[in-house]
């Protein structure tokens, strides 16, 4: 629910000046009016990965997870416009096997800079996966010959960005840990019970598509171009997450310079909230929800996440729990009883009846209301 907050124009310019977000750079304003180029590295995966992707049996796994995040990546930022991407020249790749490969060591290493900045780009993107795991469980039924599995895909990975022009680092890295489940139930025994490929790939295409968001985000901000009304255009498309119905939150922003350690830092004030419209891919339209503090051109625009809710495991697939069977329930009693209808059949269920012998000869007899004779 959004609050609406009512004062006065003059107070929230004002009050702008007490931003609530603070980010840092460690690289100079990008230029305005033209695209950024960027060199993206050949994603790497982290040695201790590799060797217990190996020793688990499932290094085929792993080398299809790299790779497909490795394309998915580079399509993602590519369809966002955003940046002027440099193709990996044949040069570069040389340059990489005479010493420049030194990136996937020492990421802070100046010489990571230089295979984008020969090629003119302003930053280097440097992706590498540092978790993965694929386990798989399987539960049979040997008694009709089918079996059940349950898959769980667990891939973590980062993007380290480096100013080709200084050689540094920057302090924010976006990252990204994510999980795909795979369930197979009551299959043949034997048959696809090691899982699809095409989980990995769901898998990888969403890592990339939440390591660009982050990405761009972080370098240069979704904005909005105009405010009309309650309408508002936004510089970012379906490409970077800006689809129908999704929430966004709008940011008042000021680019500060430390004359200290000479990092620019980015100060924020939320100005309003809104939720996109339509859309397609090079733009977004959002209507603006609530209270409006000063929502005007040049705003910063974020997506709100919203948590996905944990998706439910079926009680049948291996590593739930099946349900117990379904106890008898009695029918309703009938208006009528085997017997008379006008004296149905009487039962007491706590009556016990003694019997002596095998003919119930020796029954108890009953009671007599007259008397006996002599």
């Amino acid at each position: 629910m959004i609050k609406s907050i009512r004062m006065a124009s003059l107070y929230i310019s004002a009050s702008a000046l007490a931003f609530v977000s603070m980010t840092a750079f460690a690289q100079d304003p990008l230029p305005k009016g033209e695209q950024a180029g960027i060199y993206i590295g050949e994603l790497k995966v982290q040695p201790s990965v590799m060797d217990s992707a190996q020793k688990n049996g499932k290094i085929l796994s792993m080398k299809l997870a790299a790779q497909s995040l490795d394309t998915q990546f580079i399509s993602a930022l590519s369809s966002a416009r955003v940046f002027q991407i440099v193709e990996r020249k044949r040069k570069s790749e040389i340059e990489q096997e005479q010493g420049f490969a030194a990136t996937a060591v020492d990421i802070n290493d100046r010489n990571a800079a230089q295979i984008g900045k020969m090629a003119g780009a302003k930053y280097a993107f440097l992706p590498q996966i540092d978790a993965f795991e694929d386990m798989v469980e399987v539960q049979e039924y040997k008694d009709i010959g089918r079996s059940s599995m349950r898959r769980r895909i667990y891939i973590s990975a980062t993007v380290s960005i480096v100013d080709t022009t200084t050689g540094r680092l920057l302090p924010d890295v976006p990252s990204a840990q994510m999980v795909q489940e795979e369930i197979v139930e009551n299959n043949r025994t034997g048959v696809g019970l090691q899982g699809s490929d095409a989980a990995l790939v769901e898998l990888a295409k969403k890592v990339a598509n939440a390591l660009c968001q982050d990405s761009i985000a972080l370098i240069r901000p979704a904005k909005i171009l105009t405010v009309t009304g309650q309408q508002v255009l936004i510089n970012r498309g379906i490409p970077s997450g800006f689809v129908e119905g999704a929430p966004v939150e709008f940011f008042a922003s000021e680019e500060v310079k430390d004359d200290d350690s000479g990092e620019i830092f980015r100060n924020e004030v939320s100005v309003g909230r809104g939720v996109v419209s339509r859309s397609d891919a090079r733009q977004s339209y959002a209507t603006i929800a609530g209270g409006n503090l000063g929502i005007a051109k040049g705003c910063v625009v974020k997506l709100i996440k919203v948590n996905a809710p944990k998706a439910v495991i079926p009680l049948s697939a291996p590593g739930g729990s099946f349900p117990e069977a379904p106890r008898r329930v009695p029918a309703n009693p009938a208006d009528t009883t085997p017997g008379s209808s006008e004296k149905p059949l009487q039962f007491d269920n706590n009556a016990t009846i003694e019997q002596s012998g095998t003919n119930g000869a020796n029954q108890n007899p009953p009671q007599n209301a007259g008397t006996q004779n002599n």
